[in-house]
């Protein structure tokens, strides 16, 4: 384990400070969540995300991280829901920021301390104060220059510093200031060899809580998803085979399939495994479709899918799992796949899973998997709406025939990668039955996500 863990607090904020940052956050929580909301493109109008109120925030927490001015400082609160990280920037009053290209430079209020009133600002926005941080944390920044944003969700920010390092903020925390659980995944399977990741090079901690982590970054990467696009759109214009067509996404799907159950051993190996019950499994895929399409529980294909498998005596391997396991949590470089984050995402409350004392969620490996295979449906899906959004052309049937080509592809060099046939059932039919069932629960909390 060669990452450092560090908590880089100068000094605590006095709670006489905490109703100025109670107002603080309400605005950065408020701010977050329009941006999120505009980045998806299905916002209408009037439906703009609720305001919180000052009143409605605790302050579990706040410390100055870079003192003075330019000034940065960490705040975890409690917001109706859930519990926030923010990380403000402090300018004085007339300072020239260089502030991202990409980011929102609105500022939330302002704060008085010691050094006098500061003008703040959302910190990931100011790639001065980045750098502070980087190098707070433990990611030495030398002769570091280019701060850009990689990523943006109400939950996370990730950026990189001259496309060497990546430094993810956490600004969405476990309600009871645990570890992350994301984090605790990719740092349990960088102990035990896994070198499907990028690589960690310091963690920042306050306590018990996972704040954020600084890792090597691999430039020139492409997210699967776009791989996978990008094969759709040259099969849709050509038309033919799927395995004829110049961007083939099978070999890629193949070794997609190898990386996912080295992953799954992984997992096994650094957190160990659980007996799972199948029945149980059966009634959350139940619970998870019923209140979406509960229609679909009374067809007989799926109606005899889940019967098959609550009346199955298989035992099953249950294991940590990655959680929200699509095209888009994947990248390839020259190097071979590798998984970007293990955030579990919204689906959290819906993966079936058996929950410990210690509040760690075990499934079937094979709830992944079908993250993934669902996840070829959707691509295809999403291409052939893209090419073809009025459904004139009939692309249906090239759509199908591209996922078939790439699942089948996947599933069989997971299956076919020693050791992984101790993490799932023996019998073939009951692995095709055990996805199949995953992927309904898929699909139904993706849907209920949108509702």
């Amino acid at each position: 384990m060669t990452w450092s863990e560090t908590c880089p607090a100068v000094e605590e904020i006095p709670a006489s400070s905490h109703p100025a940052l109670r107002e603080l956050v309400a605005a950065f929580v408020s701010h977050r969540a329009r941006l999120a909301s505009d980045g998806d493109g299905e916002r209408s109008t009037g439906d703009e995300p609720p305001d919180v109120s000052p009143e409605s925030v605790t302050i579990r927490s706040a410390d100055v991280v870079c003192p003075g001015r330019p000034g940065l400082i960490s705040v975890i609160a409690d917001v109706p829901g859930r519990l926030v990280h923010a990380v403000f920037g402090l300018r004085s009053p007339g300072d020239e920021v260089q502030f991202l290209a990409d980011a929102d430079d609105s500022p939330l209020g302002i704060f008085e301390d010691s050094d006098g009133v500061a003008v703040v600002f959302d910190a990931t926005a100011d790639a001065e104060l980045m750098l502070c941080l980087l190098e707070a944390i433990g990611g030495a920044t030398g002769e570091l220059e280019r701060v850009r944003r990689i990523a943006f969700t109400e939950g996370t920010v990730s950026l990189t510093f001259d496309d060497r390092l990546a430094l993810t903020i956490f600004q969405q925390l476990p309600p009871d200031q645990g570890p992350h659980p994301g984090l605790e995944l990719l740092l349990g399977l960088d102990g035990v060899g896994f070198n499907h990741l990028l690589a960690p090079v310091a963690v920042w901690r306050r306590g018990r809580t996972d704040l954020g982590i600084v890792q090597e970054y691999e430039a020139g990467s492409t997210v699967g998803w776009s791989l996978a696009l990008t094969s759709l759109r040259d099969l849709y214009a050509a038309g033919g085979e799927p395995g004829r067509a110049g961007g083939d996404f099978a070999a890629e799907a193949r070794r997609l399939g190898t990386m996912t159950a080295r992953m799954h051993l992984g997992l096994d190996q650094a957190f160990g495994r659980k007996t799972g019950d199948i029945a149980a499994w059966v009634t959350a895929v139940e619970d998870a479709v019923r209140p979406v399409d509960p229609d679909l529980l009374a067809t007989d294909t799926v109606s005899s899918l889940l019967d098959d498998l609550r009346s199955s005596t298989t035992r099953c391997a249950a294991i940590r799992t990655h959680g929200d396991f699509h095209l888009g949590r994947v990248a390839r470089t020259d190097l071979g796949w590798y998984v970007l984050d293990f955030s579990p995402g919204g689906r959290s409350e819906f993966t079936a899973g058996v929950v410990e004392a210690d509040g760690a969620s075990y499934r079937s490996p094979l709830a992944d998997v079908a993250d993934m295979l669902w996840s070829f449906h959707h691509v295809a899906v999403v291409a052939a709406a893209e090419r073809d959004p009025n459904g004139h052309l009939g692309l249906s049937e090239l759509g199908q025939a591209w996922e078939g080509r790439n699942r089948r592809a996947f599933l069989a060099e997971y299956l076919a990668t020693p050791g992984i046939g101790g993490l799932v059932p023996p019998a073939r039919n009951v692995v095709r039955e055990l996805a199949a069932a995953f992927e309904l629960e898929r699909s139904a909390s993706m849907m209920a996500l949108r509702t």
